[in-house]
């Protein structure tokens, strides 16, 4: 039975990974740099498994500390951690770079990909000293080199995570640390209302293309506790998943599957 750690999971798609993986009955460590979200998503998991192992750690991905912590309390809830999933990120708001505040920018680089590699290097470091794991990092828009105008601060943070993310998959060879990315697909997030949402074209585009966020997450669970696979790619983006998208989005908007 796995024990799994997932970052920014108090929403969106973190909490939806963390109720798919307790309802396949793994042991799960949830995290949120807010007090305020991690304890109303403790509540709501306690509430939908409540004999589940769950536990939570407040955690700002972004402070190397906190994240030392994270592992730390999973460690002595758990005894080990098989899986790490970096999947804390944020965006600012889709507007030109310059009228962006620089607090937003500042953020946005931070969480997405600082916030990654801390992860990464406090999961590494202590997989290798307990004999093996599996990381897993977010990757988004911006990791396969396509520009939207708007996102340009978010699309440089996620192009790094990407490239990050090759680099310690290539360096990971031979050791008992594997390391693989997700490409979640198009998901109705919070996150995605603040950006794509924000516009006629992208509301247009996610009640088209967009998936509820537990069905996701479920399918995303499911993929990722059957991968056995060091450098693999969870992608929801491929040609298959997208004509299965193309085909069902007019029934999903029939039957109101939002």
């Amino acid at each position: 039975m796995e024990n799994i750690v997932i970052t920014g999971s108090s929403r969106g798609i973190g909490f939806g990974l963390a109720n798919a993986f307790l309802a396949r009955g793994r042991r799960v460590i949830i995290s949120s740099s807010s007090s305020e979200n991690l304890e109303k998503a403790l509540e709501e998991l306690k509430k939908n498994h409540p004999d589940a192992p769950l536990f939570s750690r407040q955690c700002d991905v972004t402070v190397l500390s906190e994240t030392e912590a994270l592992w730390e309390k999973a460690e002595k809830e758990f005894g080990r951690v098989d899986i790490w999933i970096n999947n804390a990120g944020c965006a600012h708001p889709m507007q030109p770079f310059w009228k962006l505040d620089y607090a937003d920018i500042r953020k946005t680089v931070d969480v997405n990909l600082m916030g990654t590699i801390n992860g990464s290097w406090v999961a590494f470091r202590r997989m290798m000293a307990q004999g093996g794991g599996h990381i897993y990092n977010l990757e988004g828009q911006g990791a396969d080199g396509s520009v939207i105008s708007g996102m340009g601060v978010f699309g440089t943070a996620k192009a790094g995570v990407h490239y990050f993310s090759k680099s310690l998959i290539e360096e990971a060879k031979g050791t008992p640390v594997k390391v693989s990315t997700v490409i979640p697909g198009i998901i109705r997030t919070g996150l995605q209302a603040g950006t794509a949402g924000t516009t006629t074209e992208g509301r247009m585009f996610l009640n088209m293309f967009g998936e509820d966020v537990r069905s996701a997450t479920s399918d995303l669970a499911s993929r990722i506790l059957a991968n056995t696979s060091h450098g693999a790619c969870i992608n929801r983006m491929s040609l298959p998943d997208m004509i299965g998208k193309v085909v069902t989005a007019p029934l999903r908007m029939l039957f109101g599957q939002q």
